[in-house]
This record gives structure tokens, sequence and C-alpha cells, in this order.
């Protein structure tokens, strides 16, 4: 009769201990599924305006929209911004503006707390970069004026061949 209620009680612990492994299970899941769910990224956005609005935005050469325009981007650092704004003929009717801006990123996206801003902490931060731009009216220069430059310049490149080819 001592061996039967050893062997119950084996089989009772043997229960118990796999009920256990089966909460620990459950937990460990949970709380993985949470961390996955609930893990921060940080939205980073770029807005460009002009005035006036409507201007065609270009950034790093590739188009993005008219202005009022915003976009999400990745990485910081200097990105080229072009504008301009044209009629519905293709003639610009603004000066076309380029312009290098430099996103810097903020605190918490340096090293080594970017790791804890992307991964760990719960929650999406928002890191937004509002940009606006004045666009200078079009000058059209008179024709005498453009043939005069255009020669001027074509006689500087001449002369710029020239010196070198005679340094050689």
């Amino acid at each position: 009769m001592p061996r039967l209620l050893i062997f119950r009680h084996y089989l009772w612990t043997k229960k118990v201990y796999r009920q256990f492994i089966k909460q620990i299970f459950v937990f460990v899941t949970l709380c993985l599924f949470n961390c996955a769910i609930l893990c921060g990224c940080v939205l980073r956005s770029l807005t460009i305006n002009s005035e006036p609005s409507g201007a065609m935005v270009y950034l790093d050469d590739e188009p993005i929209g008219e202005t009022p325009v915003t976009t999400t981007f990745t990485y910081y650092g200097t990105r080229k911004i072009a504008l301009e704004k044209t009629d519905a003929e293709g003639r610009l009717l603004y000066e076309r503006k380029i312009v290098y801006e430099k996103i810097k990123p903020p605190f918490y996206q340096i090293f080594p707390l970017d790791f804890f801003s992307e991964l760990v902490i719960p929650g999406n931060l928002k890191d937004e970069h509002y940009f606006s731009y004045q666009l200078d009216p079009f000058v059209q220069l008179p024709k005498e004026e453009l043939q005069k430059r255009v020669m001027k310049n074509a006689a500087d490149l001449r002369e710029q061949l020239n010196t070198s080819a005679s340094v050689k």
C-alpha cells in the first residue's frame, strides 16, 4: 500500500509540473507577443511648403509632389530639395530653387539611445521637420542679353580649353 501512495503522489506531482510548465510557456508567449505589438518606433516626416504653393518638389532628385507636401524618411543627414513652379505649358513661372538642408536627429535618435527609442520604449515617437521657401518670380532676359551671355560663356570656355592645351 505505501508503494501505491508514492506512485499516486508521483503522478500528481508530474501533473502539477506539466501545468506549471504550460503556464510558464503561456506567460512567456504572451510577454513576447506584447513586446512585438507594443515595441516602439520613430515616425519621421518631412513637410515642405512654398510661397506660392503648388510648386513641384524634388527630394534628392526624386519627385515627391506639389507643395505643401509631406513625406516620410529613414535616414538623417543632408538632403537636396529642389522646387520649381511651372505653368500648364511647362514654362517656369518662378526661379528654380535648389537647397541643401541638414536634417539633424533628435537626442533620442543618437547612439546608443536610438536602440531604446526604436525597440524598447512602447508607443510611437514622432520626429517632424518643416521647411518653408519663398520662390522668386522668373525674370525673362531680353534676347540680346541672353545671346551676349552665351557668347561670353563660349569665349571663356574656349580660353580655358586653349590654356589647358598649352599647359600639357
